[in-house]
C-alpha cells in the first residue's frame, strides 16, 4: 500500500505515532526519523508515499524541510502532512502557503489522521 515517513524529534511521540499508523495501515511500511536531516536522507533512498512532519524540529525546522523537499529535482516529491501543537494564526497562515497536503494539530486525532492519509496512500 505504500510507505509513510514520520519525522518527529520527540521519541515518545514518534513511537506512539508509528504504532498508531502501523495499526491503521497494516499493509503500509512506517519509517521514522528524529530529524529533518535524517528524513531527507531517507526520502532520497526510500521515496515514501507520504511524510508526516512535525513542524518544530531540532535542526532543520519543518517549513525549511518542506522547502527542501519542494526543491528536490530527482523524481516525484512526497506529499507532506504537517503535524504540530502550534496552531497560532501565523503558523496556520505559513502552512497554507507552504503547500502541505494537510495540516493537523497534536495530539493527532485518529479519525482525522486516517481520513487524510488513506486517500494519499491509495492513490
Amino acid at each position: 500500500m505504500g510507505l509513510i515517513l514520520v519525522v518527529e524529534d520527540d521519541t515518545d511521540t514518534r513511537k506512539a505515532l508509528g504504532e498508531l499508523l502501523t495499526g491503521l495501515f497494516p499493509s503500509t511500511r512506517v519509517l521514522m526519523a528524529e530529524s529533518g536531516e535524517a528524513a531527507l536522507q531517507l526520502i532520497r533512498r526510500t521515496r515514501p508515499s507520504v511524510v508526516v512532519l512535525d513542524l518544530h524540529l531540532k535542526g532543520i525546522q519543518g517549513f525549511d524541510f518542506a522547502a527542501q523537499i519542494a526543491a528536490l529535482d530527482e523524481g516525484p516529491r512526497p506529499p507532506i502532512v504537517a503535524l504540530t501543537g502550534d496552531s497560532s494564526p501565523a503558523t496556520l497562515k505559513r502552512a497554507e502557503t507552504a503547500g502541505f497536503a494537510a495540516f493537523l494539530r497534536k495530539p493527532a486525532d485518529v479519525d482525522r489522521l486516517e481520513s487524510v492519509l488513506r486517500p494519499i496512500l491509495e492513490s
